[in-house]
């Protein structure tokens, strides 16, 4: 959740049917996408994240104070000239640090992750062709007897 890392409020946005899906995920303020356009409910915010590009990223920069960071997963800033998206461009590198401070957030509650689904490595194609309404899809991986 956003508390785990310091946030005092934490808004986001879903469809109608995962509105108390992402209650229960800890945001504070949720918003119908297709009711509402967050940006006219949203105002000064120190971050946004975003996971969806295209005109919602177009769109959040407004929503940010004087300051703020936007962060994405979603735009290629590898390939794009635009100076904005190349700085709020993310991408994902491991560090064995940062897992080692999510499982303790996990292990302490802090954080909640969701589980979709779980396969046995020997389905890892089907795992990848699965979408799970909630949640991600986990891999079991499993040496002489016990899971790893």
């Amino acid at each position: 959740s956003a508390a785990a890392v310091g946030a005092t409020a934490s808004s986001a946005t879903a469809s109608s049917a995962n509105l108390d899906f992402v209650r229960s995920l800890g945001a504070d303020e949720v918003i119908d996408y297709r009711a509402q356009r967050f940006e006219d409910v949203v105002r000064n915010v120190d971050v946004v994240f975003d996971t969806v590009g295209g005109e919602t990223l177009e769109r959040s920069w407004s929503v940010l104070k004087p300051g703020g960071r936007l962060v994405t997963v979603a735009a290629s800033g590898e390939q794009t000239t635009d100076e904005r998206i190349r700085a709020a461009y993310f991408i994902v590198e491991p560090s064995r640090t940062q897992l080692a401070e999510i499982a303790r957030l996990i292990d302490g509650g802090a954080l909640r992750p969701v589980v979709g689904a779980v396969f046995p490595l020997a389905e890892a194609r089907q795992a990848y062709q699965h979408k799970p309404v909630h949640g991600k899809v986990v891999l079991r991986v499993v040496d002489g007897g016990s899971a790893m």
